[in-house]
């Protein structure tokens, strides 16, 4: 037992000392088809279905990417480029798998803050990047945000994934089809994570941060194609992000109209009360 309690001290220190107390493992596959340059998709998240092959981590945490396709695949290394398809001169040399074939996986540890991107060098096509964040934060949610247009009037619930908050207050402009959303505070990630539900904004096409126009990353196939994930830029200045799609809720939801008509037929009605009155 003093064995047990003198040791106790020296665990501590080289799990704190280390800085991976809570190191997770997060686990990539690659589907089956992945090989055909025109499968749908080349990479499925385990914990969240995401297709992208983007995923982002703290600082000691693991990716395995398995393979559950018939071809083999390799995980490799490369610097961004702004390419559908990298090419063996963007290799960097920081991780590579080898080849490695159905039933097998490869697993890489991530220690350094980054952007580290990747692909396979037989299908480039197929290609990723790992975000390693100091502090990504916890999955957050704004609720109720127009509910004044949705049917049920609860309005609908955009999650989200940052260290620091967002105003509950969400500007709603089907006019110029667009959401904008304020940062209550200051970030020290480098981008914020939207999940952002169809029904209130299809097919986010343009966003800008403090005015300025931002590349970011979506995909639109979260829970099953009922919400678009978007990965957005941000700094520490960040205050303010706004996102068109190619639609926003209806001016005027359901509810709405059933109350405008309502109204309207009440209208009418007395007015025709009015008139029989006058006439007699």
């Amino acid at each position: 037992m003093k064995y047990a309690l003198a040791v106790l001290p020296l665990i501590a220190m080289l799990v704190l000392g280390s800085g991976f107390a809570f190191a997770e493992n997060y686990e990539i596959k690659i589907p089956s088809g992945a090989s055909d340059e025109n499968y749908p998709y080349f990479w499925s998240q385990k914990d969240t279905g995401v297709t992208t092959g983007i995923i982002t981590v703290f600082p000691g945490d693991s990716v395995t990417w398995s393979n559950a396709d018939t071809a083999f695949h390799t995980i490799t290394s490369i610097d961004p480029t702004g390419e559908q398809t990298p090419a063996p001169d963007d290799e960097n040399g920081l991780f590579d798998s080898g080849f490695f074939t159905a039933g097998k996986s490869y697993t890489h540890q991530f220690n350094d803050l980054g952007d580290f991107y990747y692909y396979c060098t037989l299908h480039p096509w197929m290609n990723g990047v790992v975000h390693v964040v100091l502090d990504p934060g916890s999955v957050k949610s704004i609720d109720r945000i127009a509910s004044g247009y949705s049917d049920d009037g609860l309005g609908f619930e955009v999650k989200y994934f940052l260290d620091a908050y967002l105003s509950p207050t969400v500007d709603v402009d089907p006019t110029e089809k667009t959401l904008t959303f304020v940062l209550t505070g200051e970030s020290n990630n480098d981008s914020i994570t939207l999940t952002l539900p169809k029904e209130l904004i299809d097919n986010p096409t343009t966003v800008w941060v403090d005015g300025d126009m931002v590349d970011f990353e979506s995909d639109s196939s979260i829970s099953k194609d009922t919400a678009t994930q978007l990965v957005i830029p941000i700094d520490q200045q960040s205050r303010e992000i706004k996102i068109m799609g190619s639609n926003v809720i209806p001016e005027f939801g359901g509810i709405v109209m059933l109350i405008l008509t309502i109204s309207i037929l009440s209208i009418i009605i007395f007015s025709k009360k009015i008139n029989l009155l006058t006439l007699r």
